[in-house]
């Protein structure tokens, strides 16, 4: 994201955030949820970029998925509405001993989380004079809801999140615009990439996985099953897309 591109057009974002405000009971993590059409779709993901000039990529971190990077997540940064993510996360115990080299598990369990600021994560701060400052801060004002999943449906969600990951390259041309999303993506060891409101594709389809996970965070004992069914759909059609590269 940007944050240039919202100083220069803040009488847009105004507009747009008006909008926003008429529809609150939006879900930023449904599945069918309407992104503004890009200029361009690629089939790929960006890199991120190398430098966070602002600190806002840090502070939407640090926020959001903490001191444990996980196993995989995505980050989706709303234009005008807060910052949420959904986690992976394999929780291991050791078990108790002299030995500095024994690493035993005692225990472990593979969990999905999903999280969601409370508040946008960078606001505007009002000053003396009628001037604005960027107000950028890392947040604990978090909602998180967690459910433990298998270490089969986590490695399936993470061969998804590997195979589009490893088809991460730079645009041939600037698709981006100012009223839509930038979703991030991650994967251990080192895999990172990016992209803006995806329409189609390996992008918007493992962005739909991601929502797809957030249900499974967040759904009942009764309906986990089903969204669990839903995503591991998802993942397949993404190995399938994948083949047809």
């Amino acid at each position: 994201m940007k944050l240039t591109r919202y100083l220069l057009s803040f009488v847009a974002a105004l507009l747009a955030a008006t909008a926003q405000a008429e529809s609150p009971d939006s879900d930023p993590f449904a599945v069918d949820a309407k992104y503004s059409e890009p200029p361009s779709n690629p089939n790929h993901l960006e890199p991120l970029p190398a430098y966070d000039p602002d600190g806002y990529d840090q502070a939407v971190f640090r926020s959001l998925i903490g001191d444990d990077p996980g196993e995989l997540w995505m980050i989706g940064k709303p234009s005008f509405c807060p910052e949420y993510a959904v986690i992976i996360r394999h929780e291991v115990v050791y078990a108790k001993s002299d030995d500095p080299f024994d690493r035993r598990i005692e225990s472990e369990k593979w969990i999905v989380e999903r999280a969601e600021a409370k508040k946008q994560i960078w606001q505007w701060k009002e000053l003396e004079e009628g001037r604005s400052v960027l107000d950028i801060k890392v947040t604990k004002d978090v909602v998180r809801s967690r459910a433990e999943i298998t270490k089969e449906f986590a490695s399936q969600m993470f061969s998804a999140w590997q195979s589009v990951l490893q088809r991460t390259r730079y645009p041939d041309e600037d698709y981006r615009g100012l009223d839509g999303a930038t979703f991030q993506f991650y994967c251990h060891y080192n895999l990172f990439g990016e992209v803006w409101t995806p329409q189609t594709g390996l992008p918007r389809m493992l962005t739909d996985l991601g929502f797809q996970l957030a249900e499974v965070a967040t759904a009942t004992d009764e309906d986990r099953p089903g969204a669990i069914a839903k995503s591991v759909e998802i993942a397949n059609k993404i190995s399938t897309e994948n083949q047809k590269q």
